[in-house]
């Protein structure tokens, strides 16, 4: 069964998974899969500020992506520590 969205993780996101424990990697991905075949079981919250960015947690790691719902697309943004991700936001926009 294939997935209802699209995933993309761009490759700046990948070296930031790669910086992160394998643990804590692998679980965050399987949690992306999820997203993308629309289990929404996940602690997602949308990020105020912005239009179409969400986040979820995992442990002490915080996912920002995009939902693309005309083109059936979630974008990966910014992957860090929860201590980090909100500056490494305010970077990218």
């Amino acid at each position: 069964m294939s997935s209802p969205y699209k995933l993309i993780i761009p490759k700046r996101v990948q070296k930031q998974l790669k910086s992160i424990p394998e643990d804590d990697a692998l679980k965050i991905l399987e949690k992306l899969k999820q997203l993308a075949s629309c289990s929404l079981s996940l602690n997602i919250k949308k990020l105020a500020g912005f239009v179409n960015l969400y986040r979820f947690r995992h442990g002490n790691y915080r996912v920002v992506y995009e939902i693309q719902d005309t083109k059936m697309i979630i974008y990966v943004i910014a992957l860090g520590h929860r201590k980090e991700i909100y500056q490494k936001l305010k970077k990218l926009f």
